[in-house]
């Protein structure tokens, strides 16, 4: 079965990510459609950046998604990875890309530390539940 758009991952080499990938991929592979591997990076508004700053998170977010299709690929090389840096926070990244690529669904990682913690620190799982249209799946890593 076809469906529009395409599994969209968010990905971060975190624990919680590489939790995550294994079932974007099978959802990638049973609705036949592409995954994109997106790495959101953003800047802190008050701190500003600089060009070496910007580069060196850029460099750092290829690796992460050279990493995530390395993965996909050993789990199933008949699905296709396209890597997206995505030039916004984690939260506004991902709810943008997911609206303008027409994300099927959205498929990130949990960081595992349970409700409290998310409620005091601030959750990129939680807001993003809230802030997209797109489903959401949020893996939680291995204990």
């Amino acid at each position: 079965m076809k469906v529009a758009g395409e599994i969209l991952l968010g990905y971060d080499g975190s624990d919680g990510a590489k939790a995550a990938l294994p079932h974007a991929v099978a959802l990638a592979k049973a609705f036949g459609v592409p995954l994109v591997a997106a790495f959101a990076y953003g800047v802190n508004p008050v701190g500003g950046v600089g060009g070496d700053q910007a580069r060196a998170t850029e460099k750092l977010g290829e690796g992460f998604l050279a990493e995530a299709a390395a993965a996909a690929n050993a789990i199933d090389a008949g699905v296709t990875v396209e890597p997206m840096l995505v030039d916004g926070t984690p939260v506004e990244g991902l709810v943008a890309a997911a609206e303008t690529r027409g994300a099927h669904i959205l498929v990130i990682g949990g960081n595992g530390r349970g409700p409290m913690v998310g409620s005091l620190l601030g959750s990129v799982s939680y807001k993003l539940l809230h802030q997209t249209s797109v489903p959401v799946l949020v893996v939680q890593p291995p204990d």
